[in-house]
């Protein structure tokens, strides 16, 4: 990791590394099927804080992995993220009409192109990952698995599985825990493929899986915080502001990034500087 660059300036170098390693590893929408490759450039390319990617990159270059070597896994990673979203947007899923600011993928192309669309991504990040030859084939292969087991019932889909059929007793503890299932489990997947391109030893990881953890469900709560769809829709189990309040749930998200930040204190001391980008990421609205 480069000294010489602030904070600021390393998210936005490594942003535009994603940006143009996902830009180059997509299909031409001019190659068919076109209409498929065209909805997944406009799924994936559209404007995104690229959270996920960054945090695998950070991980990586703080366990001593150049940037060029960490970005299959981290572009993988925004694949998945990607075709997740393609997916819940549809009517019989979140039924969203609009993401980023533009219409979604089902209304700007159809539900049928949309579902396409969705497991072509996900394949596209699997193939990803295997083809990045200049990693162990080990690493390959745990990366992989990694990305099978955080889309799979244990991960995503069971995330949305649970959140369609609803909690039967809202709680905080039920909630911190979908919402673990339906976005913190990338986050621990994003520093996973970090740690695994680096190489890393099992204590890192495990320091780095608990900074995730609670990264994300301090990420979700602040989401919670400025998204009044959920609660417009009647779809508490989506919101902890129904249980906690605004001010409970800023709190909330306070406590969640102190605990990431101690978290990567039970790591190699090479991984403490990763706490000067939380803030960075998806702090500034906890202030």
């Amino acid at each position: 990791m480069e000294a010489s660059s602030s904070p600021l300036v390393r998210l936005q170098d490594l942003r535009a590394a994603v940006d143009r390693a996902l830009e180059r590893a997509l299909p031409d929408a001019g190659d068919p099927p076109h209409r498929i490759h065209a909805a997944m450039r406009y799924a994936v390319l559209s404007p995104g804080k690229r959270l996920r990617p960054l945090l695998a990159l950070l991980s990586a270059g703080y366990l001593g992995c150049p940037t060029h070597l960490a970005l299959p896994g981290a572009c993988a990673l925004e694949l998945v993220h990607a075709a997740s979203l393609v997916l819940d947007d549809l009517p019989c899923m979140d039924d969203a009409t609009t993401r980023r600011g533009q219409p979604s993928v089902h209304v700007r192309y159809g539900e049928e192109v949309a579902v396409l669309t969705g497991v072509a991504l996900l394949n596209e990040a699997y193939a990803m990952v295997g083809s990045a030859t200049a990693l162990p084939e080990a690493a390959r292969c745990e990366m992989t698995a990694l990305l099978a087991r955080t889309v799979g019932p244990g991960g995503l889909i069971g995330g949305q599985d649970k959140d369609l059929l609803g909690v039967a007793e809202l709680t905080p503890v039920a909630a911190s825990q979908l919402h673990h299932e339906k976005t913190g489990v990338l986050f621990v997947a994003a520093v996973e493929m970090g740690a695994l391109s680096a190489g890393a030893d099992l204590p890192s990881r495990e320091a780095l899986r608990n900074f995730a953890r609670e990264l994300g469900l301090a990420f979700q709560a602040l989401d919670d915080l400025e998204d009044e769809d959920d609660l417009a829709r009647d779809k508490p189990t989506s919101n902890l502001a129904v249980l906690m309040g605004v001010d409970g749930l800023r709190e909330e998200a306070r406590r969640r990034l102190g605990r990431a930040k101690a978290a990567l204190a039970e790591g190699p001391r090479s991984l403490s500087p990763m706490g000067d980008y939380v803030d960075l990421l998806i702090g500034r609205a906890a202030a």
